[in-house]
Parts: C-alpha cells; sequence; structure tokens
C-alpha cells in the first residue's frame, strides 16, 4: 500500500511540475548558441527529402539537399542564362544537353550572417525537373565545410566551415 501511495504521490508532483511551468512561445525560447565558422539554415522536410529556402542570381528558390548528388543543378527556369560550357548529362531516361557556368547562390534567406552561407562556382543549368525544388545542392558544396550536420529536432542545417 504504500508503494502504491508513494508512485501515486510522485505522479502527482510529476503533473504539477508540468503543469506549472509556463508555456514557451517560439519567441520566448532562447536561440541556439552558434559557434564560431557556423552556419545554421533552416530546412522543411516533404516526401523524406530535405529542402532549403535559397536565392540563385538573386531569385528566390528552393533547393534539395541531395548527399548522393555529386554536382550543384539548377533548373533553367531558376538560371535561364546559357552562357557557359555546353555539356551532356546522362541519365537514367536519356540524356539532357546542359551548360557548366558559373552562378551565384545562397543557402538560407537571412540577412543575418550565421543564418546563411553564399556561393560563387560553377554548376550544371539544364532542362531538368526537381518536382518542388528548383536545383539540387550536391556534394560540391557540402564537401567543402569542415562537418554538415542535419539537425532533424530543430529542423537545422548546421555547416561549420574550415
Amino acid at each position: 500500500m504504500l508503494v502504491a501511495i508513494g508512485r501515486t504521490t510522485i505522479a502527482i508532483l510529476g503533473v504539477l511540475a508540468i503543469t506549472s511551468r509556463p508555456l514557451l512561445t517560439p519567441a520566448q525560447e532562447p536561440a541556439a548558441t552558434v559557434r564560431p565558422r557556423e552556419h545554421r539554415v533552416p530546412f522543411v522536410i516533404r516526401g523524406g527529402a530535405v529542402y532549403v529556402r535559397a536565392r540563385v542570381n538573386g531569385n528566390h528558390a528552393i533547393l534539395l539537399l541531395d548527399t548522393g548528388a555529386v554536382l550543384t543543378t539548377f533548373s533553367l527556369k531558376i538560371v535561364p542564362t546559357q552562357a557557359g560550357s555546353r555539356i551532356t548529362v546522362n541519365m537514367a531516361k536519356g540524356s539532357v544537353a546542359a551548360f557548366r557556368q558559373p552562378v551565384g547562390f545562397t543557402l538560407g534567406e537571412s540577412n543575418v550572417r550565421e543564418e546563411h552561407c553564399a556561393f560563387h562556382q560553377d554548376a550544371i543549368v539544364g532542362d531538368f525537373k526537381f518536382g518542388a525544388a528548383d536545383g539540387v545542392v550536391g556534394l560540391d558544396v557540402l564537401s567543402s565545410f569542415e562537418s554538415v550536420t542535419f539537425d532533424f529536432k530543430e529542423s537545422m542545417l548546421i555547416l561549420e566551415d574550415r
């Protein structure tokens, strides 16, 4: 009988402790500490894929993060200028004419340095279909960092500079 009362008392105290704490709204939650050389870019998951908001040549875009893609690739919709060297990309459903050209892009849309990461590099641009995305961020970008962490609890991509 004492054991049952003891467990009940502990359970009641636990419930009281939980319910007596003020609820935090997102604005009140403490921000995660950002370490030097670290960029924290929010992401969303749809259909098992990870997407980030971005800017490509100054235009708003949604990019798919793909650790299996070797090169960063954009659709003609987001990078319509065809100014680079012409290449052919062989895909499972046939070949696609594309261009290797310099593209400026930023992962994340915030103006805060720690909440975005900017690049200017050659990428593949062609008549690709990425579903809901305008392009794919590949290992050429991701491997330029010391570490890449997908924090699924916070929906945050953490990129640490070398």
